[in-house]
């Protein structure tokens, strides 16, 4: 193999990542014909519907007074007796941790390494909601953790009403302009069956996925 300096190899690759044939791609101005939910639909009903059939674990509380006692109930049935919440914008965050305090359930510390290979739980809000795929879409960056949502073996999304949108067509009219590095979009529990078609669930992520509708 012939050499090859360091600077002529980064001048290749970007030669290569800045190459573009021709024009780029012109997407279709109509793009209501690729919608499934259509306008009038409930979108809440279906958000709902959809997580049950993803088997995502659904409720839905009133206001964000209800959600502490919500909160540990899911805990409850899951057999949690410690929960990691990131210090994020997750609704009701305070008054959750009051509750849980109150129960006797352990909270972990969001910046020690390990707290979400050690908590049985997290708790997280989320940026936004997609009806059509039963997504709820977690960021990272700031005060968020990725392993809350990622490396517990049961998370709870807390998701207020108005974060709900349609279909994918709107979460991407939605996309911020300035995205964080990580976001990923949890459409159902980890789950694989790689081996022997037998159907195993949290090898990859949280084993119990949940999500709590605020409105």
């Amino acid at each position: 193999m012939p050499e090859c300096t360091q600077e002529a190899f980064l001048a290749t690759v970007r030669k290569a990542a800045s190459f573009v044939h021709g024009e780029p791609v012109k997407l279709p101005e109509d793009t209501e014909t690729a919608r499934v939910i259509k306008p009038g639909n409930d979108v809440i009903d279906i958000f709902m519907q959809r997580l049950d059939e993803a088997k995502i674990r659904a409720h839905r509380v009133a206001s964000e007074t209800a959600l502490p006692d919500k909160i540990v109930e899911i805990l409850a049935e899951a057999g949690a007796k410690s929960a990691l919440l990131p210090a994020e914008d997750t609704p009701g965050r305070e008054a959750i941790i009051a509750r849980l305090q109150e129960k006797g359930i352990a909270l972990a510390n969001p910046d020690e390494r390990d707290a979400a290979f050690e908590a049985d739980a997290g708790i997280t809000g989320v940026t936004l909601a997609v009806a059509e795929t039963a997504s709820i879409c977690l960021p990272s960056g700031g005060q968020h953790r990725r392993l809350a949502s990622l490396a517990v073996p049961t998370h709870i999304g807390i998701v207020r009403v108005e974060q709900i949108v349609p279909d994918l067509l709107d979460f991407a009219a939605r996309w911020p302009a300035r995205a964080p590095a990580n976001m990923v979009l949890v459409s159902a529990p980890s789950k694989t069956a790689d081996i022997e078609l037998a159907l195993v669930m949290g090898v990859h992520g949280p084993r119990l996925e949940y999500v709590v509708v605020v409105g």
